[in-house]
């Protein structure tokens, strides 16, 4: 089996070649090749990339991350793409779990640990959340080297996938902009469509938590994401009231009408006639009451009140809900 690790990068600074050379060095996995997608870099950061012929660059100019992460999986050679954040180190045996973890047939995605890069904070999550209405999330603890469980979500910090079942699913979509639930969404497209997304708590994979992005991310298109997949996903009822649930927020109308007025609707509708499962079911199983009781913590992502919000690190996302079974 070959793996090839997708890395989408825009001005990522130092980050990008330390990452890229954590995966060279750390990588105890026998085949695998690295495909950095530069969307539209201004900072220089793909000149310093490491010599190696297992790293090859591919050209994008502000796709924005779902097409991005698309590109990247059109260019991969491998039988498994691994879509990793430029700003990682690995564990020696991350693909071999992740890959492991992939091999039924019914699962989609996989997802590591994740700790805080650069921090003595020894807490680590795996998988994610909703926690309300607004559809917040909050990180699983991660019970130590233990076997693949279900999570609802896999966070896109890195997220493993074999190739042909990501085409089966559709790929991220492309209809969202630039930043935001790209991530919660195609794992929620995954689950309906009769996969499943799984968290590797073996595997870890130390993320910079950043208090502020490398890229400007407008709340208008966090926004937009959230309500489209709201409209691709939940029934009308629940639609409605995680729609209410955002509140008095400027541009909700107008966003909501931008949904309805693209390709949403058609999508929505094609979905439909092929999924397997429903959101009441999705709810019923991890999410009862559209939030979990006994998760407590600082949110790590959501529709944001008034500025773009960054990835929480699992210490401040950290979530005391059961782990589903």
């Amino acid at each position: 089996m070959d793996v090839s690790v997708v890395i989408c990068t825009r001005n990522e600074g130092a980050m990008l070649p330390r990452t890229v050379a954590s995966v060279l060095t750390a990588t105890a996995f026998p085949s695998f090749e690295v495909v950095v997608v530069d969307d539209g870099s201004t900072d220089g950061s793909t000149d310093d990339l490491p010599a190696d012929a297992r790293v090859r660059l591919v050209r994008g100019e502000e796709l924005g991350l779902p097409a991005a992460r698309n590109l990247g999986a059109a260019h991969a050679d491998g039988d498994v793409v691994v879509f990793l954040d430029a700003h990682c180190e690995v564990s020696p045996n991350w693909l071999d779990v992740l890959t492991a973890a992939l091999d039924p047939p019914d699962v989609a995605v996989v997802g590591p640990a994740f700790t805080a890069l650069d921090s003595d904070d020894p807490y680590r999550g795996c998988g994610m959340t909703w926690v309300n209405d607004r559809l917040e999330t909050a990180w699983f603890a991660a019970p130590g080297p233990a076997a693949p469980a279900e999570v609802p979500f896999a966070p896109g910090g890195c997220q493993a996938w074999r190739k042909e079942t990501f085409a089966a699913v559709g790929r991220f979509d492309e209809g969202m902009t630039r930043w935001g639930f790209e991530d919660i969404e195609i794992c929620l497209r995954a689950w309906l469509l009769g996969y499943r997304v799984l968290g590797a708590p073996a595997a870890t994979v130390a993320h910079h938590f950043r208090t502020e992005r490398a890229f400007v991310v407008e709340d208008e298109g966090v926004l937009h994401n959230y309500l489209r997949m709201l409209h691709l996903h939940l029934a009308p009822e629940r639609e409605a009231r995680c729609t209410e649930a955002v509140g008095a927020y400027p541009g909700l109308d107008q966003a909501r009408a931008q949904v309805a007025a693209g390709d949403a609707p058609d999508l929505r509708a094609e979905l439909e006639a092929v999924r397997v499962r429903d959101d009441g079911w999705f709810l019923r199983t991890f999410t009862p009451h559209l939030g979990v009781a006994g998760v407590t913590g600082r949110r790590a992502g959501g529709v944001p009140r008034r500025a773009a919000s960054a990835c929480a690190s699992p210490r401040g996302a950290r979530a005391g809900a059961r782990r589903p079974s």
